[in-house]
Parts: C-alpha cells; structure tokens; sequence
C-alpha cells in the first residue's frame, strides 16, 4: 500500500509540474520534461525489490518494446490535432496505442 502511495504522489507531481512548465515556460519544454524517468526509477525499484533484478530487466524491456505503441499515439496526435481537433486525435491516438499494444506484447516474446 506505500509502494502505491508513493508511485501516485510522483505521478501527480509529475504531471502538475510538467503542465505548470509548459503553461509558464514553453509546451516543448513541458514536453521534453513530461518523459522524465521518475515513474520507471521508482517502478524498477518497487518491481526489483519485490521480485528481483530479473523481473526489473524484463520491465525495462518492455518499456523499450512499448515505444512502439507510445509512437503510434503520439504521431496521431501531431498529425491530427489541426485536422480533427485534440480531443479527436487523443482519440484515435489511443486506438492506435490499443491495437499496437497485443502486437508488440508478442514481439516483445522474442527479445
């Protein structure tokens, strides 16, 4: 139950700072700032000390694998949002994440 705590306490500062940077700053800024590494430090801690280092390793994977799906989106969104509108194109940028998401799962079997 701590573990959990923690995970969403960094979550939402993440998330409040990003915004508040891209609001006061620049949203490229926010942007680059908003894939700050800290959900996966604490996961890969959580995960490594519950369960161990190879389980860690095997969470990293997929991290990587899961760019794929992640790119997918975040392409649509770029694409489509002058096109369609941003709720739209969040829309179907998600879709797209959820139709990639059992394909690279089973791409990530073979790494």
């Amino acid at each position: 139950m701590y573990e959990l705590l923690i995970r969403f306490l960094i979550g939402g500062a993440v998330i409040a700072g990003t915004t508040w940077i891209a609001e006061l700053f620049d949203p490229k800024l926010g942007g680059i700032i908003a894939n700050i590494p800290s959900a996966t430090i604490v996961s890969l801690l959580i995960l490594g000390n519950s369960v161990g280092d190879k389980a860690a390793v095997s969470f990293a994977k997929g991290l990587v694998i899961g760019n794929i799906p992640w790119f997918a989106y975040i392409f649509t969104v770029i694409l489509l949002t002058q096109r369609i509108g941003l709720g739209k194109s969040l829309v179907l940028g998600f879709l797209a994440w959820l139709l990639l998401v059992p394909i690279t799962f089973k791409l990530s079997q073979l790494i």
